[in-house]
This record gives structure tokens, sequence and C-alpha cells, in this order.
């Protein structure tokens, strides 16, 4: 009996391994053009952010902040979102050093290198998770079109945690990642591209 039930095991298991690899083989992707993008009701433009420039007191604040960038922009379904790894790779690739900033030459050679239309840069000037008192963020951000070179958005923000207090502390942001993203999502509702 031990010897059917173990070989059972096996064929279950061989099985299940056979059917995720059949499924994931069935999945071709293809590139659509900016068309058939509209077509079907997609985005259209595609956007490179760029890991941000940061001048605060936190660590890494400019990579978090980026990230949340990233995150909204996807989740918002108006631009498609270039991958940041390529974007790192494009980085290395053409020794860019200061994180944030690219001269528009560069900028114009990331637009055709990586088939994005515009490129997300910008600054942390502040991000204080408020230990002693309320978190605070500064965030300044700029959109250029990747094709001319021209900064089609720009915008900066100032929020603290008790910016969204309705009454007696209720709505209250107590951490500066999360006022940065709610932040973020504000400044994503004004571009107009």
């Amino acid at each position: 009996m031990r010897g059917g039930l173990k070989g059972l095991a096996v064929f279950f298991i061989v099985a299940m391994v056979l059917a995720s690899f059949a499924t994931g083989c069935s999945r071709v992707k293809t590139r659509l053009s900016g068309e058939q993008l509209r077509e079907r009701g997609e985005p259209t433009k595609k956007i490179a952010v760029l890991p941000f420039y940061n001048i605060s007191d936190r660590r890494d604040a400019g990579k978090m902040v980026a990230n949340n960038f990233v995150t909204e922009i996807f989740v918002s379904g108006r631009y498609r979102v270039e991958e940041p790894g390529n974007i790192l790779q494009f980085m290395l690739q053409e020794n860019v050093s200061v994180i944030g900033e690219m001269g528009i030459d560069r900028i114009k050679i990331l637009g055709r290198r990586l088939g994005v239309d515009g490129v997300l840069v910008g600054i942390v000037e502040v991000f204080d998770d408020g230990r002693r008192n309320t978190p605070k963020v500064s965030i300044t951000a700029r959109l250029v079109d990747s094709e001319t070179g021209t900064v089609v958005w720009s915008r900066h923000l100032n929020k603290t945690g008790d910016d969204y207090v309705i009454a007696f502390g209720v709505g209250k942001i107590r951490s500066a990642n999360a006022l940065a993203q709610r932040a973020i999502r504000e400044m994503l509702k004004t571009i107009k591209w």
C-alpha cells in the first residue's frame, strides 16, 4: 500500500509541474503599437521614473519616492511604466552618476532605447517620519518629454500628516512613506499630458 501512495504522489507532482509549465508557455507577449493600444482602450504613453535625488535626512528616500511613483502611475492606469531594472541598466551603461538628474541628450537617448515617451525626475527635500512630531514630506517632480526634451509637467508639494485630519486626529497619517504615497497620488492627478 505504501508503494501505491508514493507512486500516486509522484504522479500528482509530475502532473502539476507539467500543467504549470504548459500554462506558462501558452502566454506569448506581443508588443502592441500605440494605435492598437488606443483601440483596446489602454494607455498609450509610457513613462520612465528615475530614482529621485535625495537631499533629505532619510537614507534611500529618493528610491522610496521613485518606487511610490512607479506604483501609483501603474495603479492609476493612465500610463504604462518602464521596468525600473531597465532604467538602472541604462544608467549604468551611460555612466549616469547623479541620481535624479539627467541631461536632455541622455533623456532623448533613454526615450529611444527604452521606447518611453516621458521621463519623470525629481528631488526629495524632506522625508521625516516625525518621531517627535508629525511626519513631513516635500517632493518636487518634473515630467520631461523624451522626444523634445521639454518639461510637460512640474509639481512641488509639501505635506504633513496633519493635512488629512478630519476631526479629533481621525485621518492623520503617521508615517512618511504613507504620506508620500498620498501626496504622489495627488500630484499625479494634475498631469494633463
